[in-house]
């Protein structure tokens, strides 16, 4: 993974709290494991995914549909 892709992971999702930087290191290790003609797939999925930080639920990152 080069700085590009990483850069574009932390845009997506800011790891700021211990449960971001988590799902943020979840999120490097499945672009990976994918294969080289799904990655940018795999990008383009999850900026089209809300990630949003909910002040009820601890700061817990929450997943949009």
């Amino acid at each position: 993974m080069n700085d590009k892709i990483a850069r574009e992971l932390r845009q997506i999702c800011n790891p700021v709290d211990p449960v971001s930087k988590r799902v943020y290191r979840r999120l490097k290790k499945q672009y990976k494991r994918l294969p080289h003609n799904a990655r940018r797939d795999f990008i383009t999925l999850l900026k089209q995914t809300t990630f949003e930080l909910g002040s009820e639920q601890g700061r817990s990152l929450l997943d949009k549909d």
